[in-house]
């Protein structure tokens, strides 16, 4: 069982509800915190050719559930979150976009393992994004993912790298070498990975800064850099990624790979 510090429980408390909680009107889904992994997602999807049509979907912390809308509404969507307002407010949202195969539910992070959404070889699709980093044993969750693929079906993993900025709830520095090595110790094998998302590497700092002036900074590069990554699609805004990239020498802040068994 993973055990998880009081202090990053206490903190995904706040982030739900300063971030998620009454946050699911169009605009909130186009911040960029929400995008830049809607997107990337989306990216290694296609890249890799995975077709989610009529899948069964699971995500792991869907957060506030962006990813949800950007899935075929024939997709069976699954997934866990631990805050019940929230749970309730994407469902409710998805279901009136016309979505009828939902299973949200809330999870206790203190018996995640024991979960009933945690079902042997049920799933095509498994989603992960921006959770491994949290914690204290990644592998113990990929193990268990394992156990909960269908034949042939695939784990989509997002974690932040190259962090200038100190990030007191991450307990790994995320890189290539650290993400085999869980995949090996999990049994799982790597089908894709890619460094991306150059975009607000030298604004990282204001993502720890607790004053004012650099959350209604960081607020204007989010809505404003998301409404621009939502019109171009995902396809189109990362033909932006490289030329941005060698422009201003910023570095990817994203990891994003596929593992299967």
């Amino acid at each position: 069982m993973i055990s998880i510090p009081e202090e990053l429980q206490s903190a995904s408390q706040e982030v739900f509800e300063t971030c998620y909680r009454g946050r699911q009107s169009r605009w909130h889904h186009m911040a960029w915190m929400r995008m830049s992994k809607v997107l990337f997602a989306l990216r290694i999807l296609d890249r890799c050719n995975v077709k989610p049509e009529g899948y069964s979907v699971f995500d792991y912390g869907f957060g506030a559930g962006t990813l949800f809308h950007y899935l075929p509404k024939s997709c069976k969507l699954a997934g866990v979150e631990q805050d019940p307002v929230t749970v309730g407010e994407v469902e409710a949202l998805l279901r009136s976009k016309g979505y009828k195969d939902l299973d949200l539910q809330t999870i206790d992070i203190a018996t995640w393992s024991s979960h009933p959404l945690f079902r042997e070889s049920a799933y095509d699709l498994i989603v992960c994004s921006h959770v491994l980093e949290h914690l204290p044993d990644p592998v113990a969750l990929l193990t268990r993912f394992r156990s909960c693929l269908k034949p042939g079906g695939h784990i989509l993993a997002l974690l932040p790298i190259n962090e200038i900025a100190e990030n007191p709830h991450h307990l790994w520095k995320c890189n290539r070498p650290l993400i085999l090595e869980w995949a090996k110790a999990a049994g799982l094998q790597l089908t894709y990975y890619e460094e991306n998302s150059p975009w607000s590497y030298w604004l990282q700092p204001l993502l720890v800064r607790n004053s004012y002036p650099s959350r209604l900074l960081w607020q204007a590069f989010s809505f404003g850099m998301g409404a621009f990554a939502t019109v171009l699609g995902h396809r189109w805004f990362y033909k932006t990624s490289r030329p941005f990239s060698v422009a201003t020498r910023s570095k990817p802040t994203q990891a994003g790979f596929l593992l299967h068994i």
